[in-house]
């Protein structure tokens, strides 16, 4: 099981996303530890992958209008940035 679920919103299509590689976007918390915090959001660097169980964390995927895909991937934030996009 997931440690932390995020998601994201992709403007292009998902399956032009590259995995496994280091890449910065925009997360927002959806299981923080207090629930004050919960859709937070970051900008982080991290790597993704369409396998649910290849990295700890869960990311669910939204379209530009917010539609939500099928399944969620996995994430691994490697760090969070302090820059504006």
């Amino acid at each position: 099981m997931a440690n932390r679920e995020y998601d994201t919103f992709i403007l292009s299509d998902p399956a032009l996303l590259q995995e496994d590689r280091e890449m910065e976007l925009i997360v927002r918390e959806l299981t923080p530890p207090d629930i004050r915090y919960k859709y937070r959001s970051a900008y982080v660097s991290a790597m993704i992958s369409k396998s649910e169980s290849k990295y700890p964390d869960q990311l669910w995927i939204r379209l530009g209008r917010g539609q939500l895909q099928e399944k969620p991937w996995s994430i691994k934030i490697l760090k969070e940035l302090n820059k504006l996009p």
